[in-house]
């Protein structure tokens, strides 16, 4: 049993996804402002300086805002076109990003024209994308009181409620649209009833979702995390296999609109980050595509492109984009990563090292990066090499477990066990509420290969308190190796059984035979590890 301590460990050394994103302010120098009129008690809107903006975007707000700057000084102007002036630079602003004139833009249209639909629900929109939920909840409703068909905003107070955890409130919005977006109505209920715990409706309402709109391969996770609530491991494995990055998009018209606002290279970005954080990959490379064709020669479009080719599985297309990008921009850390990500999936480990190494050069902080090394080199065989990184970042983060249990991990490979049970000792008496430490740890005391690391007494102690709180299979198992060490067989027999029980409770097959293997080296008298 000298490697079996490590059962249950999740490693570090494990690929991620890089996040990426052009800058969405652009230079802060001076703003120009459009002034309140007199006499209808509405906000003077600050305007970004646009000198450094492209060319087309900097000429679009100009246009939208001296627009509202003629119609606001008419004599005979009425408030339905001055407002549509102020909610049309609004939608200019909000597309590019320049959240706060867009905030205040929208907020004049809709005290000139109580009446219309399009700003309220465009404000709520802007609140929850910027985490305002509570203002968002009121814009939607407002909205909604304002046109009762605006069934996308229905849609969208679902999700705030979601994410503020009102689950009554997030539940009732979701029913309203069961016959209009079943889809996307029967995704939230499940959303609803996983956080409630009620796991069973949550795997229905999501497969039904599923058996509507089969290319949305990204309910497979919520399927899995069902079943797992379920206890149903081989059905979460299952779902966990064919997740993907389809999802379920709004039919969303006022939002959606905002969309013939955008010119240029900022604006396609934006747009293509948007779709891609929403998972919908396709839509973000045709956006970055465009936004590259835009602007030959920025490396930012190419990154974004070649992510979402990677997303979408086309490696050979993401290659292409970020070796465009590095062409552009040699030190581009996330081009960097990118190229080195796509590289390991093509099984070119050797060649992946130097781009990811570029790329924590550049940005240090980077954790994904990190473990993608880490991950590269273990695969080819440089264990000190990793194990430096993974030293240096735990220099930088003492709490990142991850790295912790990567680095035990390595240190063992290396038959450093005194130094991986030290590293474990500290970690576990700096934070003692963190059980996958603790149960590492637990498994080094009572089966580590030098003997004379072994604690049996304290490995028992550790391993019977995590299993008070958390009555897993390798949990048990663990309170069955502290017996072992202390040469108390018959009560580790029990517990190895009490081990496979509760594997066979989940269904969990695979761990049931490994569990019932491991069980038979505690037969007879002597069951020490």
């Amino acid at each position: 049993m000298s490697g079996s301590w490590r059962r249950g460990v999740h490693a570090a050394v494990v690929a991620g996804a890089l996040a990426a994103g052009a800058s969405a302010v652009a230079a802060q120098s001076a703003l120009v402002e459009i002034p309140a009129p007199a006499g209808r008690r509405l906000q003077s809107i600050p305007l970004p300086a646009v000198d450094d903006l492209e060319p087309a975007v900097a000429a679009q707000i100009r246009e939208e805002s001296q627009r509202v700057r003629a119609l606001a000084t008419g004599d005979q102007v009425g408030a339905r076109d001055l407002a549509d002036a102020y909610g049309a630079l609004g939608q200019v602003l909000h597309v590019y990003e320049f959240f706060e004139p867009a905030e205040l833009s929208y907020a004049n249209a809709i005290r000139l024209a109580p009446g219309d639909a399009r700003w309220p629900h465009l404000l709520g929109y802007l609140y929850q994308q910027t985490g305002r939920l509570n203002d968002a909840v009121e814009q939607f409703t407002a909205a909604r009181r304002i046109q009762p068909a605006d069934r996308a905003a229905t849609v969208r107070l679902g999700d705030v409620y979601l994410d503020l955890n009102q689950l009554r409130d997030a539940r009732q919005e979701f029913e309203r649209v069961l016959e209009i977006f079943p889809a996307l109505a029967q995704k939230g209920l499940g959303e609803v009833a996983i956080r409630e715990r009620r796991f069973g409706d949550a795997a229905r309402h999501f497969d039904l979702a599923l058996r509507r709109v089969p290319t949305a391969t990204s309910l497979h996770y919520s399927l899995a995390m069902a079943y797992r609530g379920l206890g149903r491991a081989a059905d979460a494995r299952s779902h966990l296999d064919k997740r993907g990055p389809g999802t379920i998009r709004i039919g969303d018209p006022v939002v959606d609109g905002l969309q013939a606002q955008v010119r240029g290279e900022r604006g396609l970005v934006v747009l293509g980050r948007r779709a891609y954080d929403a998972g919908q990959y396709k839509e973000a490379a045709d956006a970055f595509a465009k936004a590259a064709d835009a602007a030959p020669a920025s490396a930012t479009p190419r990154v974004n492109l070649g992510l979402a080719y990677l997303q979408l599985g086309n490696t050979a297309e993401a290659a292409q984009a970020f070796q465009a990008a590095l062409r552009l921009e040699p030190t581009n850390s996330e081009a960097h990563a990118g190229w080195g990500g796509t590289l390991v999936r093509e099984r070119k480990d050797a060649e992946a090292v130097p781009h990811f190494q570029a790329a924590l050069d550049q940005s240090p902080d980077d954790v994904v990066v990190a473990r993608q090394l880490v991950g590269a080199l273990v695969r080819l065989g440089r264990a000190d090499d990793a194990i430096a990184i993974l030293n240096r970042m735990r220099a930088r983060d003492r709490d990142d477990e991850d790295a912790l249990l990567g680095l035990v991990i390595l240190l063992s490979d290396q038959h450093r066990y005194r130094e991986a049970l030290t590293l474990l000792d500290d970690a576990n008496r700096r934070a003692p509420d963190r059980p996958t430490t603790g149960t590492t740890l637990a498994r080094l005391l009572a089966s580590a290969p030098e003997r004379s690391l072994r604690d049996g007494r304290r490995a028992l102690e550790l391993a019977t308190q995590i299993h008070a709180s958390d009555p897993a299979p390798v949990n048990a198992e663990t309170v069955a190796m502290a017996l072992a060490e202390l040469e108390r067989c018959e009560e580790a027999r029990a517990w190895m059984m009490r081990a496979v029980t509760a594997a066979q409770a989940v269904r969990d097959a695979s761990e049931v035979s490994r569990l019932q293997a491991a069980a038979s080296q505690y037969d007879g008298a002597m069951c020490r590890p």
